[in-house]
This record gives C-alpha cells, sequence and structure tokens, in this order.
C-alpha cells in the first residue's frame, strides 16, 4: 500500500476519531494534513532512523506551527533535556514525546528508575522556568528564546 494525502483523506472519512498524523518535517505538508482532515500533527524524523541528516526537529517546527494555526503541533525525535522541551513549547509545540531516555532508564533501573527520571525531569523543568519568569509552560513564547544565524 503506498500512502498518500488521498488515502489520508479516505481514512478520514471512515474514522471518526481523532487522527493525529506523524513524521511532518515541512509547512507544506502540514498544510496538506490539515487540510486532510488531520485533528493534529506530529513533526518527527522518526529519530533519525530513516535519514541520518534529516533537519533538526527544533529548526522545523517554527515553520510548521505557523502554517497550520491553531492545529495542535506536537513534536518528537530526539529530545533528551528538558531545555529542549522548553524551547519546543517555546517554539509552539502543544506536547513534546520523550521516548528513549525512559527507555534506557527502565531497561537498566525498571520502573523505579523510570519514577526517579520523571521527578527528575519534572524538578528540571520547574527550575528551568523559574529561571526564565514563568509560571505556566503556555507563557512560554519565542521571545524566551534567542536565535543567532551567524557563526563566531
Amino acid at each position: 500500500m503506498h500512502l498518500n494525502w488521498r488515502y489520508l483523506q479516505r481514512v478520514r472519512e471512515v474514522w471518526p476519531g481523532r487522527l493525529v498524523v506523524k513524521g511532518i518535517l515541512h509547512p507544506d505538508d502540514a498544510i496538506k494534513a490539515r487540510d486532510a482532515g488531520a485533528d493534529g500533527i506530529i513533526v518527527s524524523n522518526h529519530g533519525g532512523r530513516r535519514l541520518n541528516s534529516t533537519v533538526a526537529m527544533l529548526r522545523a517546527l517554527p515553520a510548521v506551527v505557523d502554517a497550520v494555526g491553531d492545529l495542535p503541533v506536537m513534536v518528537d525525535s530526539g529530545f533528551r533535556r528538558n531545555t529542549d522541551v522548553l524551547k519546543a513549547l517555546a517554539l509552539g509545540a502543544r506536547f513534546v514525546f520523550i521516548g528513549r531516555p525512559f527507555n534506557y532508564v527502565a531497561a537498566y533501573a525498571g520502573e523505579a528508575g523510570v519514577s526517579h527520571a520523571i521527578r527528575l525531569m519534572s524538578d528540571e523543568v520547574a527550575r528551568n522556568m523559574a529561571l526564565l519568569g514563568v509560571m505556566r509552560l503556555d507563557q512560554l513564547g519565542r521571545d524566551h528564546l534567542h536565535s543567532s544565524n551567524s557563526v563566531s
């Protein structure tokens, strides 16, 4: 079976539930997914497993968010630190998926290790939010980020 935008429209016609499309990297594809009836999109390079030199998620995210307006945009692929999660939220992501770090700790320390890792990340997010001067995640915005295209 070959997946294309017509196929996605057909899925939307027969599927009454939420439909989220994963693997979006370009704003034009985000618009096509929205127009085909997606309820949300996930900006993702599938962990770089398919193309090892694809665009970084934090670079792709702003244009995708801008392209689709109020459509929920989520992101995954390569997030390891709480600061990267905060950057993604500041760039407009509504949700950030983090898998691999928790998979590693689960393999090493089981459920107790995962619980500890979640606590650590939660504490670090709260600390960094305080350093940024925000009380709630929805207060984060692009004005909290500094972008430089120059190389020193």
